[in-house]
């Protein structure tokens, strides 16, 4: 009796915490699971939306390859990953820095909101306002220093000032994601090396940073997948009729005019390039920082 009263207990603890979680795993299996599976094998085929789909194998992958568009388009991602990464980690890590030291840490209240408001405006919004700022003929610094300049018509500058945007909109979600970090940094420690006579440069990069090392992994990563997914920016503020110059275009512009033009087998494909980018490039970040570890 006392054994099938444990057995029943027992059986009740291992069942109900997956009930709970039943509607997220349907949702996540329905509306995640299954379209990335149909889309890989989607990816094989060559599909219009409608009527009979037609295996082609890796005639899609192959044509992707040999497609000069998709090679400068995942230039361009690159570039906006890149130029934007080392400005993002630096201001955020030095603003979190300074936020958490003790001048201005009694008004932590007043800062964070102000470094955080502009990742909670809107894309769209934020990328017309720099579409005003950044005006060859009517944009502030074109005002200010009295002279047209050609910010977003120009093939040397147009991609800065979607670099510009991304940064201005990515610090504050990073200084959070830092400042977070900082705090489970024990004061112990901090106060141990200082009366061992570190000076706070000799904290910080002796101490702070090694501590921080999974912090910055996190950080790097989403950053990584977050800029190589980049749509909105480049294409609002670049963009003069339609698309922007294929000079500055995102890569998932080549996803989403694949399927507008009826081509839903290598928009597939083009998903699952990406995909495999963006696996390749989280590997390469955990064997480094796995290597510095070490």
């Amino acid at each position: 009796m006392i054994h099938t009263q444990w057995r029943s207990e027992h059986l009740k603890r291992t069942i109900i915490p997956y009930i709970f979680i039943l509607p997220f795993l349907s949702s996540y299996i329905l509306f995640f699971i299954y379209p990335a599976f149909y889309s890989l094998i989607l990816s094989f085929y060559r599909y219009r939306g409608y009527g009979k789909a037609t295996f082609i194998g890796l005639a899609n992958y192959i044509n992707l390859i040999n497609y000069g568009t998709m090679w400068r388009t995942l230039g361009n991602t690159f570039f906006y990953f890149i130029g934007s990464f080392i400005p993002v980690t630096l201001a955020a890590f030095t603003t979190a820095m300074l936020v958490r030291s003790k001048p201005v840490r009694n008004f932590q209240n007043i800062y964070k909101p102000i470094i955080f408001l502009p990742q909670v405006c809107a894309v769209v919004a934020s990328s017309l306002c720099f579409k005003i700022i950044f005006g060859e003929r009517v944009g502030v610094f074109s005002q200010i220093l009295g002279t047209p300049i050609p910010f977003l018509s120009e093939t040397s500058l147009m991609r800065w000032s979607v670099v510009a945007l991304i940064t201005w909109r990515a610090i504050g979600w990073y200084f959070i994601i830092y400042l977070s970090g900082l705090t489970t940094i024990s004061e112990d420690i901090l106060e141990a090396a200082t009366i061992d006579g570190t000076n706070s440069l000799q904290t910080t990069w002796y101490i702070t940073i090694p501590l921080m090392k999974p912090i910055f992994m996190l950080a790097f990563i989403t950053n990584a997948i977050g800029s190589l997914k980049i749509y909105i920016e480049p294409n609002l503020l670049l963009a003069s009729n339609y698309d922007p110059p294929m000079q500055a275009a995102p890569y998932i512009n080549i996803i989403l005019n694949s399927m507008q033009g009826g081509q839903f087998g290598m928009a597939c494909a083009a998903g699952w390039v990406l995909v495999l980018v963006i696996f390749l490039l989280t590997l390469v970040q955990l064997r480094i920082f796995k290597d510095n570890n070490q």
